[in-house]
């Protein structure tokens, strides 16, 4: 009795790792019916794979074993013979608020997957994969590649949405006048904070290929007159006048000499009562499981930053000219770490 239950613990825990190991098998899956938008299509009730496959110009048979796999995990079931419904986590995969459909097609597509297949070049050299796949650093590709880059601002924009209220419970933005959101993308953090606090005016910085699609959005969020927006580098420069200089998701995109970087030039840019938000995951210092700790091997791979432990921002803030003056939990996986100028 005793070797049956250790054997039948020894199977459980091999189906676990073996789940791990073919973990890219259900990322893949998920792009499809992400990037095809089937979750959208059956968002007025259950269709035939016959009908999703003419609305999505697929071949019938190969979509239906897609979906089949999906139910498995909660994105779809199906009701009756090949035909499929939303399951309890298709909405995911919908399009609009509180969407992860823009990280799903991102993650799964080409241009993203080649460098996380090339993830040993890192290991052996402490060099981006990324780079050494397409001949130059993730934000050149993005410029240069405009449907990636939509791809990637998408996601970006999506995973706002989704914390953008937590952030804005989280934080007290009430003593600020101006808010000047550096590298904010399409506004949609912005957009929130704004909506949230009438008297408040702010400013989104980006570079130049991002800033037009955020004056759209700031346009149609009827924020215009209360939201500047602006383009440029924060390499070289952040506009003035703000009291409060916020960042979000920035800072781990970039070495710790560019992080600096970017911090020095928020710091001529700051008033001397103003704050600094940086809104970024922080990786504990136990090493307890935490979301940042593989959101930090992406960061190893695309790009040439990383996640921080709170010691480690410190020692950026202290080099920058300002000092770590408190760490607010949110209820998403970020933290907000406020620093004040010294």
């Amino acid at each position: 009795m005793q070797n049956e239950k250790k054997s039948q613990l020894q199977q459980a825990l091999a189906d676990r790792v073996m789940e791990w190991i073919t973990g890219g098998w259900v990322q893949q899956a998920i792009y499809v019916a992400a990037k095809l938008g089937i979750a959208d299509l059956l968002a007025d009730g259950p269709k035939n794979v016959g009908e999703l496959a003419e609305a999505t110009e697929t071949h019938a048979p190969s979509l239906h074993r897609i979906l089949r796999a999906l139910c498995g995990i909660g994105l779809f079931r199906e009701e009756g013979e090949q035909r499929f419904a939303l399951g309890p986590l298709g909405s995911y995969l919908q399009s609009g608020a509180n969407s992860l459909r823009g990280m799903a097609i991102m993650m799964g597509e080409k241009w993203h997957r080649d460098a996380w297949s090339n993830i040993m070049y890192t290991v052996k050299t402490g060099k981006s994969a990324f780079q050494d796949v397409h001949g130059m650093g993730v934000f050149a590709y993005l410029e240069r590649h405009p449907d990636a880059g939509e791809q990637f601002n998408q996601a970006m924009s999506d995973m706002s949405n989704r914390m953008a209220s937590a952030l804005v419970r989280a934080y007290d933005f009430s003593p600020y006048d101006k808010v000047i959101d550096v590298g904010g993308g399409h506004g949609r953090l912005m957009t929130a904070i704004l909506n949230a606090y009438p008297g408040l005016k702010g400013a989104i910085y980006d570079v130049p290929a991002v800033i037009e699609g955020t004056r759209r959005h700031i346009a149609e969020a009827g924020l215009a007159d209360r939201c500047a927006c602006i383009g440029g580098s924060f390499f070289e420069s952040v506009p003035a006048g703000g009291d409060l200089y916020m960042m979000k998701n920035i800072i781990h995109d970039w070495n710790d000499e560019e992080a600096v970087a970017i911090f020095r030039n928020c710091r001529r840019a700051i008033r001397e009562d103003g704050k600094l938000l940086v809104i970024e995951m922080v990786v504990p210092a136990n090493n307890q499981p935490h979301p940042s700790m593989l959101i930090d091997l992406e960061m190893m791979i695309m790009a040439t930053g990383k996640e921080r432990t709170e010691a480690e921002f410190r020692t950026l803030f202290r080099r920058a000219g300002f000092e770590l003056q408190r760490i607010i939990p949110t209820s998403a996986a970020v933290s907000m770490l406020e620093a004040v100028p010294v």
